[in-house]
């Protein structure tokens, strides 16, 4: 193993954790953004905070995939371990849940660009803020899956 491979290690492990931690935090902004119905400079606000929490998704899963392949446990320990594969099955229904705002806000943008009195549904607000509260919850169990991974937790017994 090169030299600078452990150091690699620990910069792609923290730029994983970097970028989980900024996709939680604008997907708290968005909640905090959606307490109230929002007006055409909140919607415009909300389709950037999204898309932050996009890119910070990506880059969570590059990185991850980058620790998976090149700079963590040899892949068959991952591959073995079905807590692992529950913390990929939150994080797709993650990001799967992270649709229904998404569409909502390009919905609401385009809408407050063309109406002059623009006014979202309370209904659709309210499913906004449900979608972000489950991905939130969501969001709370995948550290919990990713420690107990790095401990080993989840393997067979078989496993050495």
């Amino acid at each position: 193993m090169p030299a600078a491979a452990p150091l690699l290690a620990a910069v792609f492990a923290w730029l994983h954790l970097l970028a989980a931690g900024i996709a939680a935090g604008l997907l708290m902004a968005e909640y905090w953004l959606c307490r109230r119905m929002p007006d055409r400079t909140q919607v415009r606000l909300l389709g950037i905070v999204d898309t932050g929490y996009f890119l910070a998704l990506i880059t969570s899963l590059a990185t991850g995939l980058a620790k998976l392949l090149h700079y963590g446990q040899d892949p068959a320990y991952y591959h073995a371990n079905r807590l692992f594969w529950l913390k990929i099955t939150v994080f797709v229904a993650m990001g799967l849940v992270a649709s229904l705002p998404s569409l909502q806000y390009l919905r609401w943008n385009r809408e407050a660009r063309s109406a002059p009195a623009f006014a979202p549904l309370t209904r659709e607000l309210e499913r906004v803020r449900a979608a972000i509260a489950l991905g939130l919850g969501l969001w709370l169990v995948i550290p919990l899956l990713a420690v107990l991974v790095a401990r080993g937790y989840g393997l067979p017994a078989s496993h050495p």
